[in-house]
C-alpha cells in the first residue's frame, strides 16, 4: 500500500486512539496509576507524527516508485521516539514537569509502535480491503470517475492493398466503465460477414438469424456458391 497524506493522518489517528490509548493504560497503571505522564506522552507523539507524515509524503514523491518501504517505516519510528524523548529530557513539555524513567517511556512507546506496525502489515489489509486500496484512508471525500477511452484496432500487414495503399479497419470504441452495455446492434457490427443465400434467392447475413428473413426457411449450413 502506498499511503496518501489523508491516509497517513487517518491511520495514526485511529491507531494511537485505540491501540495506543489502551497500551499507555496499562503502563500508567503498572507505575501506581500515574496517567498524566503516558497520556500526555502518547498526545506529543501524536501531534509531532502528524508533522513528521508531511515530511515523509514528501519523501516519497522524490522515489521513482511512490512508496514508503518497510525499512523507512522502521527508521521512521525509531526516530520519531528519539525526538519525543530528548523534548521531553529538555522539561519543557507542557504537563510533564519531570521526565520518566526511560524504561517506562521505551516499553510504552516500543509497544505501541509494534503494535501499529503488525497491524498495518497484516490484518488490517485483510479486513478493511478498501482501506487498501484507498491509500490508507477510511473516510474518503472524493468520488471515484470512470473514465471511457478509445481503442482503434492496428493496420496488419496483410491489409494492405496494392503497394503501399492501405485499408483502414473499422474503429471500435472499448469502455472500461462496466455499466456502458453494448447494444445488439453494437455486437452484430462486430461480428464478421457470413453471407447466405436461401432457396428462395434472397441474400441475407446467416449471424443475423437461422431463417431466411423472407421465406422463413431454415438457412443450411453451406458456402455461397
Amino acid at each position: 500500500m502506498t499511503p496518501t497524506l489523508l491516509g497517513r493522518w487517518q491511520i495514526r489517528i485511529f491507531l494511537l486512539a485505540t491501540v495506543g490509548l489502551l497500551i499507555s493504560f496499562l503502563v500508567a497503571l503498572s507505575i501506581g496509576g500515574n496517567y498524566q505522564v503516558p497520556l500526555l506522552a502518547l498526545l506529543y507523539v501524536l501531534l509531532f507524527g502528524l508533522a513528521w507524515d508531511v515530511l515523509y509524503q514528501v519523501i516519497t514523491s522524490y522515489r521513482w516508485d511512490r512508496d514508503w518501504p518497510t525499512c523507512y517505516q522502521v527508521a521512521a519510528g525509531v526516530i520519531e521516539g528519539a525526538l519525543v524523548w530528548a523534548l521531553i529530557l529538555t522539561n519543557k513539555l507542557p504537563g510533564i514537569p519531570e521526565p520518566p524513567r526511560f524504561i517506562v517511556f521505551l516499553i510504552q512507546y516500543g509497544a505501541i509502535w509494534l503494535s501499529i506496525f503488525l497491524l498495518t502489515q497484516g490484518p488490517l489489509r485483510i479486513f478493511w480491503m478498501n482501506w487498501r486500496y484507498q491509500g490508507g484512508q477510511w473516510f474518503v471525500s472524493r468520488r471515484i470517475q470512470t473514465v471511457e477511452y478509445s481503442y482503434q484496432q492496428p493496420v496488419l500487414a496483410s491489409q494492405f492493398v496494392g503497394r503501399f495503399t492501405p485499408v483502414t479497419p473499422p474503429q471500435v470504441l472499448r469502455t472500461s466503465n462496466p455499466e456502458r452495455r453494448q447494444s445488439p446492434g453494437d455486437r452484430a457490427s462486430l461480428q464478421p460477414l457470413q453471407p447466405y443465400t436461401c432457396a428462395c434467392g434472397f441474400a441475407f447475413d446467416r449471424a443475423a438469424g437461422n431463417f431466411c428473413p423472407r421465406c422463413g426457411r431454415l438457412s443450411m449450413q453451406q458456402e455461397v456458391s
